[in-house]
Order: structure tokens, then sequence, then C-alpha cells
């Protein structure tokens, strides 16, 4: 991955920040509404009044919440089929895991559930898989079957693979042997074996629009080699991300255009926080995820909520103590009718409009030579911003964080989740916010990029 890939990552938040219509992904007007008919709909469909409650049980399932959601559509594309009142798109699940109606409400019984407890068909799929699982009893002959399964998993794969591949594999997931009762569990949950003469890597091609000789070669100039693959899940887990990364650089490129930032500014940016970070110790990392959970305490300051004088002074030392890590100097301006006008920190934290005018967000070092201007320029954005950057900084890769987690619900312990200054003005959103949650994003972005690929290559 190029340096440059890095500077416009942190770019690209930059701009979702600040930029209209992109500030956090804010739920869509009308959303309200729109939830309130769907709920009837859903109502109607499942034949028993569905409430905000339930679909926030669902969505905490897969450890989401509604808030996550822009667009009913997008909920609904989420949460998939509705159950029918009269059962009758329950025929697959029936069939999946050969079990009569009368089965499943003796399963669910036997767990204290009715099917009236479940809205969405792919909950109960997720529910019978565990309860099913929790019947089977652990293969007494579990490691001797495993040995044998191994021959055959070599076999394909084109080399010896071992007990401990598998272990290794299944640490990716915080999952290990114990967890699985039978060999077939294992292996489904591990997925398809990457075969001896490579052919079905087109698996790639499908999903990245990559030849066998470019996933390779882009696996070379990252310090990653095939033959330390066995499983394609876990391939596809390592080099997802460059993927990514190719395609923000693509996108990103017309977006640094339209706000202003030359390829010398980035340039300046990039040599800028790349020599931080070489010198940044742990304590200083520390420090940074503290001023992430303190930004998100500013969730709800949106739509006719004050910041009160003790609020507002402890945004303001958040926002000095991130100008002192990342060892800039800010100046902000108005521009107007050809004609620049400085803007103090009060003043930008008055500032609720731009009318015929541009905010200039001007970068320097501490020794004051100059970085880069970003030229702000739409409507106003929201609280959300502050929240999502302090979230997305405090899930930095130093921290404790989820392992990635598998779609398909294959092992055989783990259970779904059951838990169902001065006063600012009165405003639904304000520029000076957004503009400091930029400056915060602009270098918490590449610092928690960088991190991240460092990470995923030492592995």
């Amino acid at each position: 991955m190029e340096k440059r890939a890095i500077a416009l990552l942190a770019f690209v938040l930059l701009v979702f920040t600040v930029m209209p219509g992109f500030a956090s992904a804010a739920q869509s007007t009308g959303f309200e509404k729109d939830f309130a008919k769907y709920l009837e709909r859903v109502s109607k469909e499942r034949g028993f009044t569905v409430t905000e409650a339930d679909i926030e049980y669902s969505l905490s399932l897969y450890e989401d919440t509604l808030d996550n959601f822009e667009t009913v559509e997008d909920l609904e594309a989420f949460l998939g089929e509705v159950i029918q009142k009269d059962g009758r798109n329950l025929r697959y699940l029936y069939e999946d895991y050969e079990i009569s109606k009368e089965e499943l409400g003796e399963l669910l019984a036997e767990n204290g559930e009715t099917s009236d407890d479940y809205v969405f068909v792919d909950d109960l799929y997720q529910a019978v898989d565990f309860y099913l699982e929790a019947r089977i009893v652990r293969d007494p002959d579990f490691d001797k079957n495993l040995e044998i399964r191994l021959k055959e998993v070599s076999k394909v794969r084109g080399f010896t693979v071992t007990r401990e591949d598998v272990v290794a594999s299944l640490a990716r997931y915080e999952e290990s042997l114990d967890n699985f009762k039978t060999i077939d569990r294992l292996f489904d949950f591990l997925g398809e074996i990457i075969k001896k003469d490579l052919s079905n890597l087109d698996y790639f091609t499908d999903l990245y629009d990559v030849n066998k000789d470019e996933l390779l070669a882009l696996m070379k100039e990252n310090g990653l080699d095939i033959n330390d693959y066995i499983f394609i899940d876990d391939l596809d887990q390592d080099i997802n991300g460059f993927f990514e990364d190719m395609y923000l650089i693509d996108e990103l490129s017309v977006l640094m255009e339209e706000y202003g930032l030359t390829m010398e500014e980035m340039d300046r940016l990039e040599a800028h926080f790349l020599s931080i970070f070489e010198t940044m110790d742990d304590e200083t990392l520390e420090q940074i995820f503290n001023l992430a959970d303190r930004m998100m305490a500013f969730e709800d300051f949106d739509t006719a909520t004050e910041l009160t004088p003790k609020e507002a002074a402890e945004l303001l030392s958040i926002y000095k103590e991130f100008i002192s890590i990342f060892q800039l100097k800010v100046d902000f301006s108005l521009i107007q009718d050809g004609t620049e006008k400085p803007l103090s920190l009060t003043a930008l934290f008055n500032l609720t409009e731009l009318v015929n005018a541009d905010l200039k967000i001007s970068l320097y070092n501490v020794q004051g030579e100059f970085l880069a201007d970003l030229i702000i320029t739409g409507e106003m954005v929201d609280s959300e911003s502050l929240h999502d950057t302090g979230q997305a900084l405090s899930n930095g890769t130093d921290k404790p964080t989820p392992a990635p987690v598998k779609k398909t619900v294959s092992s055989d312990t783990t259970a779904p989740a059951t838990v169902k200054g001065g006063e600012l003005p009165k405003t639904a959103s304000n520029y000076g916010m957004g503009a400091l949650a930029g400056l915060f994003i602009i270098s918490g972005g590449i610092f928690l990029f960088r991190k991240t690929r460092a990470t995923s290559l030492e592995k």
C-alpha cells in the first residue's frame, strides 16, 4: 500500500464529516414517518403488533442499532423477510433442518420460547441453528476423525495441513477446537479449501474483479504468500483491505480536487503526519483513545440542545489537545465576495450557515510552515460527526476489538445475542463543530489507518 492511500483515506473521512449529505450517515428526512409505516406493514404480515423495541432487539442480535440506518429501505433490506402470520414462508427452514412445524414448536418450547417471539425469518434460522447444535453430543472420536479429515484437506491443498494450522485459522475468529462437536461442523465453519492448482481463486475474480496472477502479484507486493493460506475465507480476510484502499484512491481523487486540496498539499500533510507516527509512543496513543471517548459525549447536542459553558470548555479542551498531539497550527477564515476575513474559534462555533461564502481551514505545522488549505461549502453538519469520530478512534486497533465474524452461524457453542467558553446557540447543527470534527478526523484517520495496516501485515 502506497503512503498516498493513507492521506487519501484521511481526506475522505474529513470530507464525510463536513460535506453536506455525507455527514455521519444521518437518518434521512422523514425516517420516523417511514419507520411507522414499516412497523404497520410488518405487524400486518406477522399477525401481531411489532414495536420499535422488537426491531431494536432483532438488530441487537447482530450487534447493530436503529440509529445506524439512514433509510427504512436499508433497514428493511438488513432485517430481511418477515415471518408470515400463517408460517407459510418457513418451508425452507423445515427442509434445511429436517424438522416439522410441530418439532420446531417443541424445540422453541424447550428453550422457553414460541414462534411468536420472532418477527424475521433470519432471526429464527439463527435460533434454530443454535438450539439444534446444543442437542448434539460431541463426537467421542473427534481427534481421530480430525486426523482423517486433515489428510483429505492436505490432498486438496497440495501440502500437509496440520492440527496446528486449523487451530491458527480458528484463532482468527476467536474460536477453538473445543467449540466444535463434530468434524463436519468444524470444516463448515472454516469454509472452502484453496485447491492445489489454485483454480478456485476465481472466487476473487467475481468478488474483486482481479485474476489469479494479479491477485498473487498484489499479495507479493504486500508481503503475503499464498502458501501460508489453506482456506479461502482466511485469505479473503487479509486481502479485503487492499481492494477497499484501491477503491478509495480512485473515488477520492475527484473529491480532493472538489474540496481544493492539491497533490502538493497532500504530500505535505502526508509527510507531516508520518513524521509524527514514527515517534508516537503508547502513552500518546492512550491519550488519543481517551480524547475519542470524551468526544463521544457530544452525541446529542443537535436540535435545540445547548452546550453549557462547561461543555463548550470541554470541547475546546479536546480540540487543543488534538492540535497539540498532531503538532498543528490552525487558522479559520471566511471567504466572501473575494474578501477573506479571519475567524476566531468563538466566531467559528457560532457560525450556523454559509450564505454566498466559503469556510477556509488553513493548516500549518508548529514551525509555521504551510501545509494545506481546505475549502468548506454547503449545508451545516450535526453533532453525530463528533460522536462518530470519537467512536471510530476508540475502535482503533491497539484497543481490544472484536475478532472478524463469519457470516454463517456455524460454531457449536457460541449463542446468538439475547439482549433485547460561553453558551452556544440553539441550532440544528453548527459549522464550528463540523470543522473541529474534521480536524480530529484528518489526523486521527491517518493514524488509525496506518496502525491498522501495520497490524494486518504483521500477522
